[in-house]
């Protein structure tokens, strides 16, 4: 009884969200509001985290119908939901290093700009995580890819894709924060007290830096 409760609350809910619904197949057709229309959308989450920002492509959005699944897996930018907004990790890359499948959920900051959060990757994680599995074997490699997703920091998609259909992202690292929050000397002091680079980088530290900021208020969809 108690699984077809949860069945029918499950159902109810996507009911709900059917007429609000929508995807774009480009960063551009996102910046101009150009959206395809869906009828019905499943939102399937990996993570058992709860947080307000889940990092890594964790989610798996289908429809129910094959041709409109496969384009959301492959063609699909971004996705809306209600007010929610997911962003395609497909094509994502940084430092020539790809985030693999499904969808994260992101956020307009300032007026062109999409942030969301995920692990470090790149060249610094690769060699951190090639140490670990060196000194420690496959139990140190695990450990690390454990840390990295706790460590989650922040990325900027500012551009869309180029002639390969690959889309470069910024890490918030110190010099993009010191344009993000230019002329405002109590937030750059707020940054940089955290002396640990690593620490300072981190998503839970960036974050309510960039709200206090109004970044995201800048951002909203009119």
């Amino acid at each position: 009884m108690k699984k077809i409760v949860i069945t029918i609350l499950l159902t109810i809910v996507a009911v709900s969200i059917n007429a609000q619904c929508q995807y774009c197949n480009t960063y551009e057709d996102y910046l101009e509001g150009r959206w395809q229309q869906l009828d019905t959308i499943y939102c399937k989450s990996h993570s058992k985290s709860h947080q307000m920002w889940v990092g890594g492509s964790d989610y798996t959005l289908t429809t129910g119908d094959k041709s409109t699944d496969n384009i959301l897996k492959k063609e699909a930018f971004a996705v809306m939901i209600c007010d929610t907004l997911y962003v395609n990790c497909r094509n994502l890359q940084y430092e020539k290093t790809r985030f693999g499948s499904g969808y994260t959920r992101a956020m307009r900051i300032g007026q062109r700009s999409l942030l969301f959060v995920n692990r470090i990757i790149g060249s610094d994680a690769q060699s951190s995580a090639a140490m670990a599995g060196f000194m420690f074997g496959a139990l140190g490699g695990a450990i690390a890819a454990s840390k990295q997703m706790k460590q989650q920091v922040c990325y900027v998609i500012s551009y869309g894709a180029d002639s390969k259909g690959r889309i470069s992202i910024r890490l918030i690292d110190d010099g993009l924060m010191d344009q993000m929050i230019i002329n405002r000397d109590d937030l750059h002091d707020e940054y940089y007290a955290e002396e640990n680079t690593s620490k300072r980088l981190r998503a839970t530290h960036v974050i309510p830096i960039l709200e206090k900021a109004g970044l995201f208020e800048q951002g909203k969809q009119k």
